[in-house]
């Protein structure tokens, strides 16, 4: 099984989960054992130790602390995920803690897959994942993709 990275969860199980920073070795196994095949890393610097798990990809989308993503990055970020799960691989995306930044990409992917309203999707984030998207920025940008997609 491994040691389970810090604020680990499933949003949609088997496809989609948040966490913080993984640190250690045993994360990128444990997150492999889950069947994550792709870590979207959200941090300025890459995670460490991520080499340690050659199958696992680590796509970088650096976003800075307490800012919300562009649009351009909520759209790679949902098209990465789709294509994951398309093929049957889970996605795990990070940032420092996994609360921010994590919880506004997390929102924007249910309002794509679920079909809920940007106030919907960050209450769902938040029942979930308690003390995510932690700026008006980040919900302003759930909103905004929200606006943008219907």
């Amino acid at each position: 099984m491994g040691s389970q990275p810090p604020n680990f969860s499933w949003v949609l199980p088997g496809r989609l989960a948040g966490l913080a920073l993984p640190r250690i070795p045993a994360h990128y196994q444990f997150l492999w054992s889950q069947g994550v095949r792709h870590l979207v890393s959200l941090t300025e610097r890459g995670p460490p130790y991520s080499d340690t798990c050659p199958g696992l990809r680590v796509h970088r989308i650096r976003v800075p602390d307490f800012c919300p993503p562009t649009p351009e990055q909520i759209d790679r970020f949902v098209r990465i995920v789709d294509e994951a799960n398309a093929r049957g691989e889970a996605v795990g995306v990070h940032c420092a803690l996994g609360y921010g930044r994590t919880g506004t990409m997390l929102a924007c992917y249910l309002v794509k897959k679920r079909g809920l309203s940007g106030r919907q999707a960050v209450a769902e984030i938040r029942r979930l994942r308690p003390g995510s998207i932690e700026t008006r920025e980040q919900e302003k940008a759930v909103y905004q993709f929200y606006q943008r997609t219907k």
